[in-house]
């Protein structure tokens, strides 16, 4: 572990909603951070605090790593794992199958709010989430910030800047204090007018995705409306991320805003739908479509 991981001299106080950080984990963060030889942090959640399970030793092979994490791994008992690679950290999310409902519940919540507790170290930059022993693919993990790295030779520098102020706008969230404001592609005609509709109650429904340099319409007419009971993620594609526009046809129904971001996209999607999310809800408010609730989901189910 190097400094260079960690902004600034000394690891902020972390904060969430609805769960706490625990004095020993807080201290060993800041170990991590400070340069001590840390590869990795177990952490569950207890009585809604995060608190530190086992620390990892530093390895340089990702089979090493692998030897020191699966015995970590509970068929019964999720929890999450936060890695040190190369100069970044990973959060791996360790759900099994097994595991009570509550605590899959527990532990998809969880995950926002952890992420964003640490997003003000500033390089929490990959996240994988298994629910077997056969999914816990660390060499993947181990290779992330190379694939990256060619990923990003391949954008343009408007696609970078994209990613850049994404990075950027995590950092300052942290903080509560979000000046960045994402980089605005414009919609296109199609979903201009579908946005229209939407504003007029012609339709409860919305897709939009990032299509080159703009907002597309990614859905139909066609779509089912929220009230035939058919569920969301029957209409969410499952390769690419998106953002899905919703509300219920009563009157004074909450706005939702869902970013759908399935773990199987590519990195270069899922870099650029992150990168534009804030500036599509800001844009939203901007038309007078004031969101009730913003969420997050990479799986169908959640």
């Amino acid at each position: 572990a190097t400094g260079g991981r960690c902004r600034g001299a000394r690891v902020p106080q972390m904060h969430s909603t609805s769960f706490g950080v625990s004095d020993k984990l807080q201290s060993e963060l800041q170990r991590a951070c400070g340069g001590a030889a840390v590869g990795g942090l177990q952490i569950h959640i207890r009585n809604e605090t995060f608190e530190l399970g086992e620390t990892l030793p530093t390895v340089s092979v990702p089979a090493l790593l692998k030897a020191a994490i699966t015995p970590l791994l509970d068929e019964r008992a999720p929890c999450y794992l936060l890695l040190s690679l190369q100069s970044e950290w990973a959060l791996a999310s360790w759900v099994p199958d097994a595991a009570g409902v509550r605590d899959k519940m527990l532990y998809s919540s969880g995950r926002e709010a952890l992420r964003k507790a640490f997003a003000s170290l500033g390089s929490l930059s990959y996240e994988a989430h298994w629910a077997g022993k056969g999914e816990a693919d660390v060499e993947a993990l181990f290779a992330a910030p190379t694939e990256e790295k060619a990923t990003l030779a391949l954008m343009t520098g408007t696609e970078r800047m994209a990613l850049e102020d994404a990075k950027a706008t995590a950092v300052e969230a942290a903080s509560g204090k979000v000046s960045s404001a994402s980089l605005a592609f414009p919609l296109t005609a199609a979903a201009a007018t579908a946005l229209t509709a939407f504003e007029s109650g012609g339709r409860d429904l919305l897709l939009l995705h990032v299509d080159g340099e703009t907002i597309g319409l990614l859905d139909s007419p066609s779509l089912p409306p929220l009230a035939s009971g058919a569920p969301l993620s029957s209409v969410l594609p499952s390769a690419e991320p998106c953002y899905a526009l919703l509300r219920h046809s009563s009157e004074g129904a909450p706005l939702l805003f869902l970013y759908s971001c399935p773990e199987g996209a590519a990195v270069r999607a899922k870099m650029l739908h992150a990168s534009c999310k804030g500036a599509v809800l800001a844009s939203l408010s901007g038309r007078g479509l004031e969101v009730s609730k913003s969420l997050e989901g990479e799986q169908e189910e959640e």
